[in-house]
């Protein structure tokens, strides 16, 4: 046993650091390892050193380690994909839903708890008072709300008094892909809103892009003024204001909880607590202190 180890560390360093890297790249892509020993023959490693170069990375603990994770990364990818694939077969899938009216209740139970976008129609600001918000606002193009401001937010949908955002964009603005980190209710007052909205499972597909990549469900909707649209949290969007114009913004509604909001896991998370190594006669021994550790079999 004690040779067979040492012949496997023997092995694995006689590989060159780049030839490891790649041993272990295309192991955690899922490649056979039979696959890789014909390569590195290639490259002129002898194929009985290349087995036993392989055989060590995969029983290194840190190899087996980075392969549970990406295991578990695969899963979640699946299971999006799925999601995807299931909201294909609806018939509604290549159209976002618009109504003219559309009640408190329907829009939370059929849109803002499905994580569903949604458009209808009310008019939220008057076009003659919105001059006198946009010379309030100044040379910004994103700022609050004037409280002073006359504003009708959709009654049992946004909470009152409820803050909001006012957009004023010049012709031409466009915004890169990017993630709703909260339920936002978009309201379109003057110009039109030209969004592209991908849904929150294809943020493997979409994650790092600055447009949508081709293949990923992507719906385009067109926003004018006196329309209203939900945009959910954890949905992707685009946005383009091709002659310039100007929207409301909400992001706090009469829901029985708070907003929910996306963050990203923090950088540091608690370690998991290590095994306890057994000992002579079977028993576990005792974990560091402070910390308690379950036995594993």
């Amino acid at each position: 046993m004690r040779d067979s180890a040492m012949r496997d560390a023997s092995a694995r360093h006689a590989l060159a650091p780049e030839w490891k890297r790649w041993v272990v790249e295309n192991l955690l892509r899922g490649a056979e390892a039979e696959d890789l020993v014909p390569v590195l023959a290639r490259a002129g490693v002898d194929e009985s050193l290349a087995r036993s170069a392989i055989h060590a990375e995969m029983e290194d603990p840190c190899f087996q380690g980075a392969a549970r994770a990406v295991a578990m990364q695969r899963k979640l990818e699946g299971l999006l994909d799925l999601y995807g694939d299931l909201h294909r077969q609806s018939q509604s899938h290549p159209h976002i839903t618009r109504h003219e009216v559309l009640s408190p209740r329907d829009f939370f139970e059929h849109y803002y708890f499905q994580n569903l976008p949604v458009v209808c129609r009310a008019t939220v600001l008057e076009e003659s008072v919105l001059q006198t918000a946009l010379e309030r606002l100044g040379t910004a193009t994103r700022g609050d709300w004037d409280a002073s401001l006359p504003l009708a937010p959709p009654q049992g949908i946004v909470a009152g008094p409820s803050p909001a955002g006012l957009w004023s964009d010049a012709p031409g603005t466009e915004f890169p892909l990017a993630p709703s980190r909260r339920n936002t209710l978009v309201c379109q007052v003057r110009g039109r809103g030209l969004f592209v909205l991908v849904p929150a499972y294809a943020l493997h597909r979409v994650r790092d892009a600055t447009s949508v990549p081709e293949g990923v469900l992507r719906w385009d909707v067109e926003l004018s003024p006196g329309e209203l649209l939900l945009l959910p949290v954890g949905w992707w969007f685009a946005f383009r204001s091709p002659e310039g114009g100007v929207a409301v913004t909400f992001d706090a509604f009469a829901a029985p909880e708070p907003n929910v909001v996306w963050t990203p896991r923090p950088e540091s998370r608690e370690p998991t607590p290590p095994p306890r190594p057994r000992v002579a006669g079977g028993a576990a021994a005792p974990a560091p202190a402070g910390r308690e550790s379950p036995a594993r079999d």
